[in-house]
């Protein structure tokens, strides 16, 4: 009577259990049950992160156009150079990474009261870089030669951020000298994107000096 009791018990206990096959199968299906969650979790990352790199440029593009054709609306003239350390002046269908608007005096057309200057920032040439500005103003508005007035090549890199990240499309460089009466900005915006990569749009526009 025992006997048939222990047998009774140890079959219950075998039906219980689960066995080897059972053991593999369920880990099996939980390990790609798994590998297919963490694929859907990186692939909603990667894709905010490129919405949010988007997001960045679109917004850079808007300010850094809406700054630049209102700042060249009431500028009389501009200048176009290599970069901000050559100073070498481009002329109609040269390209440089350094543009200055320049203001005169209204009650003095012969002096300078006001420039703004943009420049690309890059370590090595044709590589990205930030795109700087900077901006002053003389009062008494100065007879001095723009040349005198600009900004030491020792302040390159010193002076605030308008975009964080650009490449040149003319020639590598950012400002296109158009028959001396107009200036196309041609460049391309990089932010951060997903997995260390880079989310990029490009730019195209032209500002003209009232004079």
């Amino acid at each position: 009577m025992m006997l048939n009791h222990s047998n009774r018990m140890a079959r219950r206990c075998r039906k219980a259990a689960f066995t080897l096959t059972e053991l593999l199968i369920g880990m099996t299906i939980s390990t790609v049950v798994l590998g297919g969650s963490i694929s859907l979790f990186l692939l909603g990352s990667n894709t905010a992160a490129n919405g949010t790199g988007r997001l960045l440029i679109n917004r850079d593009i808007r300010n850094f156009t809406n700054e630049m054709v209102e700042n060249a609306r009431y500028a009389d003239y501009f200048k176009t150079y290599a970069s901000f350390t050559d100073r070498t002046e481009l002329n109609d269908g040269g390209s440089g990474d350094f543009l200055v608007l320049v203001h005169r005096d209204p009650s003095d057309n012969t002096k300078i009261s006001r420039i703004i200057g943009y420049y690309r920032y890059a370590v090595n040439a044709n590589t990205e870089g930030p795109v700087l500005m900077f901006e002053d103003e003389y009062s008494p508005s100065s007879s001095s030669d723009l040349a005198d007035l600009l900004p030491t090549v020792a302040m390159n890199g010193t002076h605030g951020e308008v975009i964080e990240l650009s490449n040149g499309l003319s020639d590598g460089k950012l400002f296109y000298n158009f028959y001396d009466r107009s200036v196309v900005v041609r460049g391309e915006i990089l932010h951060d994107g997903a997995a260390g990569d880079y989310v990029t749009n490009t730019y195209n526009f032209t500002i003209s000096p009232r004079g």
